[in-house]
């Protein structure tokens, strides 16, 4: 499931994301699109995103590796709002499966990013809201924190359901446990049924100039896409 770039043709689909599709749309194509919400209106690529998707979990290990997770906006939507908030909790078959075949795709595709199959595919309503608040308030801490998030999940294999599940990764990223932390649910509902309309897959990536980059690509286009929105290209031959 993917999308996104600067040509008008098609290209070959390749698996990735959430969705089995693959696609570049055009920034003239995209501009013509629905408009989107204020929260997804940056001059910054904004990454959609969800932190039980094996596919957003690798994006985001790249953009680390690229050094510029600090330099993406990053808006979170509830992609399975039904899994459970337990560790002791079970995943209906058909979530399993989806789950086994997601980690099998990532680990063929990017054996670097190390991804382990969790024990229960479990909920990120709370972490949503924790990022999403992190990200407009403490926004030098907010790659930190949400590397942390996805890192506790698809490496340490531990819970992320759950506020007391979050604390680790507040620490982590500097962060105090702040009770008081306003976290915005009416937000996240709204931007998660405008995502669900108009988008409906993890991860997508929008571009300044309006070009989308939907699903997972490969690394190498994920990077020309991201270094090509945030890097003017240098000078090339021209008429005078």
């Amino acid at each position: 499931m993917c999308i996104g770039s600067v040509s008008r043709s098609a290209i070959p689909s390749a698996p990735g994301g959430c969705l089995q599709d693959s696609q570049f749309l055009t920034a003239s194509r995209a501009e013509s699109g629905p408009e989107l919400l204020p929260e997804l209106r940056s001059s910054r690529v904004v990454v959609v995103s969800d932190f039980n998707s094996p596919y957003c979990f690798t994006l985001n290990e790249w953009l680390n590796l690229l050094a510029v997770a600090d330099r993406v906006y990053w808006v979170g939507v509830e992609h399975k709002p039904h899994l459970p908030t337990e560790f002791t909790g079970v995943n209906l078959p058909v979530d399993r499966n989806t789950l086994l075949k997601e980690v099998e795709d990532v680990r063929r595709r990017a054996p670097e990013v190390a991804v382990q199959l969790p024990t229960v595919w479990v909920n990120t309503h709370q972490a949503l809201l924790l990022q999403a608040a992190v990200e407009i308030d403490q926004p030098a801490q907010a790659a930190a924190l949400r590397t942390a998030i996805f890192r506790r999940f698809w490496r340490d294999g531990q819970n992320i359901a759950r506020p007391q599940d979050l604390h680790p990764c507040e620490q982590q990223a500097g962060l105090e446990a702040d009770p008081a932390r306003f976290l915005d649910a009416e937000a996240l509902e709204r931007i998660t049924h405008w995502w669900r309309e108009h988008l409906d897959r993890v991860p997508c990536m929008l571009a300044p100039s309006g070009a989308r980059h939907l699903g997972l690509q490969d690394r190498a286009a994920v990077e020309a896409f991201v270094l090509g929105a945030l890097h003017d290209p240098p000078p090339g031959p021209a008429c005078r």
